[in-house]
């Protein structure tokens, strides 16, 4: 399996070589917020000795850009003066390449294995396999993965083609929501996903379904809860997503008692299938009006608040990434996107009352 980093932004990339030279140098590195980073992207104290970890993600720029960012930085990283200097980059390195980089890093490279080229990250995430799937977005870009994803498609409703995965992908914003869904998911088999209108509902419901999908569980998209009950198979590892079903029926006492006792049966069978997850997505006032009428939702035997992730208002950090993302995938030129964080736009862009 060989990665290709595409779908990762910069600061997504950066993400990755903290953890993943993190694992294989056993060892935390420290991340900083936005802004000049001053030739650090990670940072390891320990002992009195620091190691310095840069991230450059430069896979469509190739070496030769990188070759004149780090002619740039060379003063940075002698002011810094680390006990060791780690550098991590997307590019494809040849020995040649290494050894020209030794001479332009200088006297803080320890050793030319400390310059972790593009066949050097897919090697480490091969012998680290647990930190690809922990990133999502870099795991679900896999072409076999797509192609499953694609597959799975195909035999549903939804029409999805693999430049639309990958555009998600690439504006997707990793955040708590997807790990403590999966958890969800895994303990009690159901999710409800519940949150205002405009914050990523049925993304973060897409992004879990096809991480299920990469690990060659079954995707069944349904309308109705026969349609849950007709393709519900034990014996076949199967992910159902039912987005927005709560809108699928009039919030009125009788609409609601009519599905109560179909919805309390597709749930019970569920939880007991060990083959079976089931995702469920519904705006928050919705969901609130629904339990006015239904004594199934606002009932506590049924537990649903155990199945319940309301993901509410992303975290400024979340909303300036997922920005960034955008940014990034639009082709706004680095030096742009530095002017709008420099001048504080990207705070008043993210604050504002109308983010969404």
């Amino acid at each position: 399996m060989t990665y290709s980093f595409s779908s990762l932004s910069p600061a997504d990339f950066e993400d990755l070589a903290r953890d993943l030279l993190g694992r294989e140098h056993r060892c935390r590195f420290e991340a900083f917020g936005p802004g000049p980073d001053g030739g650090i992207d990670g940072r390891h104290a320990k002992a009195g000795e620091t190691v310095i970890l840069q991230a450059k993600h430069y896979r469509m720029s190739g070496f030769p850009a990188l070759a004149r960012q780090m002619r740039h930085e060379r003063d940075a990283i002698n002011r810094l003066a680390p006990d060791r200097y780690l550098l991590a980059t997307s590019v494809s390195l040849t020995p040649r390449n290494k050894k020209a980089l030794t001479e332009i890093v200088g006297p803080s490279l320890r050793t030319i294995d400390d310059l972790v080229g593009f066949e050097d990250l897919n090697g480490l995430l091969r012998k680290h396999a647990e930190i690809a799937k922990s990133h999502v977005k870099l795991w679900l870009s896999d072409t076999a993965v797509l192609e499953r994803i694609l597959h799975a498609a195909a035999h549903n409703f939804t029409s999805i083609t693999h430049a639309d995965i990958v555009a998600k992908l690439r504006v997707y914003a990793e955040n708590p929501s997807f790990s403590i869904g999966r958890k969800i998911l895994d303990d009690y088999h159901i999710l409800i996903v519940s949150g205002p209108p405009g914050v990523g509902k049925t993304t973060l419901a897409e992004m879990l379904a096809y991480a299920y999908i990469g690990e060659d569980w079954d995707f069944l998209a349904i309308r109705n809860l026969d349609d849950g009950f007709a393709r519900l198979d034990d014996t076949r590892k199967q992910i159902f997503f039912f987005d927005d079903f709560l809108g699928r029926i009039a919030l009125d006492e009788r609409a609601l008692s009519t599905q109560d006792t179909e919805l309390v049966r597709f749930l019970a069978r569920v939880r007991r299938t060990p083959t079976a997850r089931f995702i469920l997505t519904t705006p928050a006032y919705i969901y609130e009006q629904a339990k006015l009428f239904s004594e199934t939702l606002s009932d506590g035997r049924l537990d649903v608040t155990s199945y319940l992730l309301e993901i509410g208002v992303y975290t400024r950090r979340i909303r300036a990434r997922i920005l960034y993302n955008h940014l990034v995938v639009a082709g706004v030129p680095t030096e742009h996107i530095r002017a709008l964080y420099d001048t504080g736009t990207i705070k008043t862009i993210v604050d504002h009352n109308h983010y969404d």
